[in-house]
């Protein structure tokens, strides 16, 4: 099977690998507004009649359209529109793969698809205990404050069964020539802010972050991943999103400027996320104290108009894109939304990789 940028396979793993995301949230608001447009199609003039306006037809075909486009909106014009609408677009794009293999495997059996899919799907292994601990154990820092597997197990016994289900699909991918050109929307946006990696790496990501927000706190250790797996093809930027409802995260952004200032942004990122109870004025002042800093300099820098202004800067960058909350992630422009897993950074990174051949 060759593909020139996400395998079939790998975006399958990443569907199934998704069980905590449907057991959490991964940020502290929709993430971005993509004003994506559904795609038109007329109706036939011969639709039937819907409805009367002074002798004026309404067709349901006119109905229709509205209510599609309606819906389109509802489901992909807000919280990152354009990265839903490809994972949608691709999710049905691996249906159709499936469906086309199913169906000729089953005719090649003399079946029909659902008698092939439940002999294969009977032949599979039942799910023990001891893989469904495992996978708890695996993945228990993604379920909340102190769970329990008592908590989980059932809701992990029956996403662990639709995975090894799916697996009885292996052997017709294996077999076949499956290539997508589907391209993801990009969003032009400037790489401007404290940043890790070479300037001229291939892959730039663009993070519009909150320093109050849990989710970005959650999601410091990937980007971390990230810079130590990528650190000569991987940039990070970091643009700030102090939310409103976040009392100190303004602030605390004034202050990790400041701290850039002294060449100390990424100390002081790290101080503020390990800390996130700890982030009034005398608070950023004791990090400051800690790290060393020229407390005469960071005291001047922190409320002075430039560094307001900076920060504004980047709220209004934000809001031009679409980015109303965060964590928003732009990876050379393709939106990911919320504290994701490294996994699906990866999927996206290694893709432009192999797009600049680098």
């Amino acid at each position: 099977m060759s593909l020139p940028s996400l395998s079939t396979r790998r975006l399958l793993t990443l569907a199934m690998s998704s069980l905590a995301f449907v057991l959490i949230a991964t940020g502290c608001a929709p993430a971005a507004e993509n004003k994506s447009k559904a795609p038109s199609s007329a109706e036939a003039d011969s639709s039937p009649v819907a409805a009367t306006l002074n002798g004026q037809e309404i067709r349901v075909g006119e109905v229709d359209q509205r209510l599609r486009e309606k819906l389109f909106e509802d489901q992909f014009g807000s919280a990152g529109g354009g990265s839903k609408l490809y994972d949608a677009r691709r999710d049905i794009i691996n249906e159709i793969v499936q469906e086309r293999l199913v169906s000729q495997a089953a005719s090649d059996a003399g079946l029909s698809q659902e008698e092939w899919v439940v002999q294969a799907t009977a032949a599979m292994p039942g799910i023990s205990d001891e893989e469904i601990a495992s996978f708890f154990e695996e993945n228990k820092g993604r379920l909340g404050p102190e769970p329990q597997l008592e908590q989980f197990q059932d809701r992990i016994r029956s996403f662990l069964e639709t995975r090894r289900s799916d697996s009885i699909y292996d052997s017709l991918y294996e077999s076949a020539e499956v290539v997508v050109v589907l391209e993801r929307e990009r969003v032009q946006v400037a790489a401007v802010g404290a940043s890790m990696g070479p300037e001229n790496a291939p892959v730039t990501i663009v993070e519009f972050s909150d320093f109050e927000c849990p989710y970005c706190s959650r999601v410091v250790p990937t980007i971390k991943q990230i810079a130590a797996q990528y650190p000569d093809q991987v940039r990070i930027v970091y643009r700030h999103l102090p939310l409103s409802f976040h009392a100190n995260a303004k602030l605390a952004s004034q202050a990790s400027l400041c701290a850039d200032q002294q060449d100390q942004f990424w100390a002081f990122h790290d101080l503020l996320f390990e800390k996130q109870k700890e982030m009034k004025r005398e608070n950023l002042m004791a990090h400051a104290t800690a790290l060393n800093l020229d407390m005469a300099a960071f005291e001047s820098c922190i409320d002075s108009p430039e560094t307001v202004a900076l920060v504004d800067a980047d709220i209004a960058a934000a809001a031009e894109i679409g980015a109303t909350g965060t964590p928003a992630f732009y990876v050379n422009g393709i939106m990911l939304s919320g504290a994701q897993p490294f996994e699906n950074f990866q999927t996206v990174i290694d893709a432009e990789l192999e797009q600049s051949g680098s």
